[in-house]
């Protein structure tokens, strides 16, 4: 198998079955902990990368944020601006960008006091798009700013299916822990990888961040619900 475009694969995604979670906990306390302690009067300017449809963007939009949501998927902003609706405009908007590339993206509305990433680390591509994210996100926050990030993370030891397409993909995709979603007929979809917490934690640090937090949740897996994964929960600032 050809090495895949990561870009293409996302940018052509079906943008009703892009992989999110609904429930929140760790950021709705990390939002808590930032609105207590917050002394310039005005909201919370946040970025949503990976925003996909929108529906985490408008909840954090609802809640009184200046949300800014961006995609690589023009589908899905356009998704995203129709369930904005008319409530969008100066404080809830929606782009498309690329965060994974080497060429810095150009969004309107920073610096940020927050960044939200979930789970696009897992699924934007090879390691050097993983750095390019992470430094792109650096660059756009507050110097006194806060990352929010959810990964992947190994789950072979709880789930044996993993430790098969791990196993299987090995030697397409390269490194460890990583292999290739597929659909019901067997077609691969994107490649994902999953993180251990040094792996996670090394990466934030080599991008640039401090005061990390990582702390790792036993959930079900995002595409196969009635299946056990973990989950990696990260927080963080510029260093």
């Amino acid at each position: 198998m050809a090495m895949r475009n990561a870009t293409d694969d996302w940018r052509y995604f079906d943008a009703g079955k892009i992989p999110t979670k609904a429930s929140t906990p760790h950021l709705d306390r990390l939002l808590a902990q930032i609105g207590a302690a917050a002394d310039h009067g005005g909201p919370i300017a946040l970025l949503d990368v990976g925003c996909g449809d929108g529906r985490l963007s408008k909840r954090l939009y609802d809640q009184g944020l200046c949300v800014t949501g961006v995609d690589i998927s023009p589908a899905a902003v356009a998704a995203a601006g129709r369930l904005a609706g008319a409530q969008g405009g100066a404080t809830l908007r929606f782009a498309e960008a690329d965060f994974a590339a080497d060429q810095f993206p150009r969004i309107e509305g920073g610096p940020f006091d927050v960044v939200v990433c979930q789970l696009v680390l897992s699924i934007i591509g090879d390691d050097r798009n993983r750095n390019n994210l992470l430094r792109h996100i650096r660059a756009l926050l507050r110097p006194d700013g806060w990352l929010y990030l959810s990964a992947s993370g190994v789950s072979d030891a709880i789930n044996p299916g993993y430790a098969r397409l791990y196993a299987e993909d090995a030697l397409l995709t390269g490194e460890p822990h990583s292999y290739f979603s597929r659909n019901e007929q067997g077609e691969v979809l994107y490649m994902t990888h999953h993180f251990t917490g040094n792996e996670l934690e090394d990466l934030l640090k080599a991008a640039g961040f401090g005061q990390i937090e990582v702390s790792l949740e036993r959930e079900a897996s995002s595409r196969r619900p009635e299946e056990a994964a973990f989950f990696l929960y990260a927080t963080c600032r510029p260093a």
